[in-house]
């Protein structure tokens, strides 16, 4: 009989019935996509998601082989996501772009991830209804919204699925070792990294784990620490030889080693992007501050989902010292409470540990970008929370029926309005004009969400009012390239171009490495007839990115103009290859029939004047080029 229990080891029920279990499940979907399902109706929105889908024409083209190739090589936006990559592109070929199909993918995850968490914790824990709870806050907070609302941030709950997998392949190997359950750990650790480098703190979260509830750890129990032992999986933990700490970690050296070297490949890819050029903009002690007031910051935000934000600007004017004395002393504070408990309740100080740790490559110590916090950095750590939360407020009212009764309305009450809170904030992230505009209304001097309210009026065609957007940006922060070039495109539609270069020659000045900044500044100089500057800066531009279909197509017109009529029609040709969407392809097929042309290639020419058609049949200009042509050119 205990050989057989051995067998099933830390997988045992624990007694409980698994209709319970899957009813809980049902509980967890409903009100999930009850508080989610209007995602599916939201558009892309204009903040990353360009990067990752819109404009990046590797994407759109779906899954071939020299597209996975691509996503294995590239370290575009600063960061090496190879699965994230070919998890875009599997949508394109499914959805297209149609925003719906992307955001519906990003719930499902989201979805598996809080079923796999409640089975998993439930499995080594066994306690179904604390691991219910930290299920569905985990499912229905509005402070995962942004991870699970922004396309852009599919990695975050990839890279949140392939870790609960990792954990529950180690919690197999733990129950039972050898080498293929160690394998398996590791390379579902391994996909956890090519989704999103936030992964590399999983070798401290599975340490905790061994300290608690897989209990590995070999150390003298006192009496009465039976209240924080697991009731199922303990009793087959007592037929498993515990090890020593100096095992344990060296049983983590692989994966502790995968973690160093994603995270130096990291470091590169951001240095190369520039997203590390945050580090010169706020000093170390800045730095520290601003992450000692983001570890409480986050856990008011837990318990008060308030004026959620897709960004969150660093302060203008340091915090008073007594702010950062008051983060100081709640920290240790907590920390005190745990630790002292740790003896009775082993559970204290891993869920404080794994909230403090896994915040680490994101609490802004290496600033990469400017915001101060961000609510999807919160989506793993909080689980160490909530794991405190579950089985430290239960244990304290175990004893006391009415103070048990009291928690389990709070607790039905509170998931209730998390759930309501959640459904409304999905709805800011309808398109990019309610969700900045909603961040700009809860935070202050928000640049960012300034400049993008300006972006999404003017694709409107509202450029009057985006324009005050765009100024109210570069004076919040003039640093702010973004903000500055958005300005300088502004002014020179609105018949001011050279104010129009001078923001845009700050831009580049800011941003050296921008390409886009360089194409437009190169535009409105050839427009003054400054061609020879223009052509400097283009070809600077395409040195960055040689593929950058505007870039090209401007070069061909500045080269046009100069009168180099075959290095013009080679540079649309390269820029009719890298188009980013339809209705670009079909002004760079028409642009490049007309240099032909006049160069007196008639039949190419009308070859790309049919080619504009094909993608747009009621495209005037093209059905005109092609009525003067030769006849024998149709």
């Amino acid at each position: 009989m205990r050989k057989r229990n051995h067998k099933a080891g830390i997988r045992q029920s624990g007694g409980i019935p698994s209709g319970a279990k899957w009813l809980v499940v049902a509980g967890i979907v409903t009100l999930t996509v009850l508080a989610y399902w209007q995602v599916t109706g939201n558009a892309f929105i204009n903040y990353d998601d360009n990067l990752y889908v819109t404009s990046n024409r590797m994407v759109q083209a779906g899954l071939s082989w020299s597209n996975v190739v691509w996503a294995f090589s590239t370290s575009d936006t600063g960061n090496w996501i190879p699965l994230t990559w070919l998890s875009h592109m599997l949508d394109c070929q499914l959805y297209g772009l149609s925003a719906g199909g992307h955001h519906l993918t990003s719930l499902l995850i989201h979805l598996a991830n809080a079923t796999l968490l409640f089975f998993l914790l439930q499995t080594i824990a066994s306690n179904l209804w604390r691991s219910a709870f930290v299920a569905v806050v985990f499912a229905v907070h509005p402070i995962n919204v942004e991870s699970v609302a922004w396309v852009a941030e599919r990695k975050n709950v990839l890279c949140t699925l392939f870790c609960l997998l990792t954990i529950w392949a180690y919690v197999r190997y733990a129950e039972r070792p050898n080498w293929k359950r160690y394998l398996a750990a590791v390379t579902l650790f391994i996909m956890a990294l090519m989704s999103k480098p936030m992964a590399v703190t999983l070798p401290f979260v599975l340490l905790l784990l061994d300290y608690w509830p897989l209990d590995r750890l070999r150390v003298l129990k006192p009496p009465g620490a039976g209240s924080s032992r697991p009731a199922g999986p303990a009793r087959a933990q007592d037929s498993r030889t515990r090890v020593a700490i100096s095992s344990l970690i060296l049983e983590k050296v692989p994966f502790i080693l995968l973690a160093l070297a994603d995270s130096m490949l990291t470091l590169r890819a951001q240095r190369e992007s520039g997203s590390l050029g945050a580090i010169q903009a706020f000093p170390i002690g800045v730095r520290v501050e601003n992450a000692l007031l983001s570890y409480v910051d986050y856990i008011q935000k837990l318990l008060w989902p308030a004026h959620l934000a897709v960004f969150y600007p660093y302060p203008k004017t340091h915090p008073p010292a007594w702010e950062v004395g008051l983060a100081v002393l709640l920290l240790l504070g907590i920390s005190c409470l745990v630790f002292g408990a740790a003896r009775r309740f082993r559970y204290s100080p891993v869920g404080w540990l794994w909230y403090l740790g896994t915040l680490i490559p994101v609490i802004g110590l290496v600033q990469v970008g400017g915001q101060s916090m961000a609510d999807r950095y919160a989506y793993i750590p909080m689980l160490g929370l909530l794991i405190l939360a579950a089985w430290g407020l239960s244990d304290l009212t175990s004893d006391r029926k009415p103070l048990r009764n009291l928690l389990v309305v709070s607790s039905l009450s509170a998931t209730l309005i998390f759930a309501a809170v959640t459904r409304a904030q999905v709805s800011y992230w309808a398109n990019s004009e309610s969700l900045f505009d909603h961040a700009q209304s809860v935070t202050e001097n928000n640049y960012v969400a300034y400049n993008n309210l300006g972006e999404a009026l003017a694709s409107r065609g509202n450029t009057d009012q985006a324009a005050v957007w765009f100024k109210k940006a570069v004076e919040a922060n003039p640093d702010y390239a973004a903000g500055q070039e958005n300005m300088g495109m502004a002014l020179i539609q609105q018949g001011s171009p050279d104010d129009g270069i001078a923001h845009l020659t700050m831009a580049t000045r800011l941003d050296p490495r921008s390409y886009d900044s360089l194409n437009k500044l190169a535009a409105a100089l050839a427009k003054k007839g400054q061609l020879d500057d223009a052509l400097a800066l283009l070809n600077k531009a395409l040195e960055i990115n040689p593929d950058f279909a505007p870039a090209l197509a401007n070069l061909g017109s500045v080269l046009e103009q100069q009168g180099n009529l075959d290095a013009a029609a080679a540079a649309f040709d390269k820029a009719v290859q890298n188009a980013g969407n339809a209705e670009m392809a079909v002004q760079f097929h028409y642009r490049l029939g007309n240099i032909l042309a006049k160069r007196g290639d008639s039949p190419q020419a009308a070859e790309h004047f049919r080619s504009a058609l094909r993608l747009r049949p009621d495209f005037a200009p093209a059905v005109e080029a092609l009525r003067k042509l030769p006849v024998e050119s149709h």
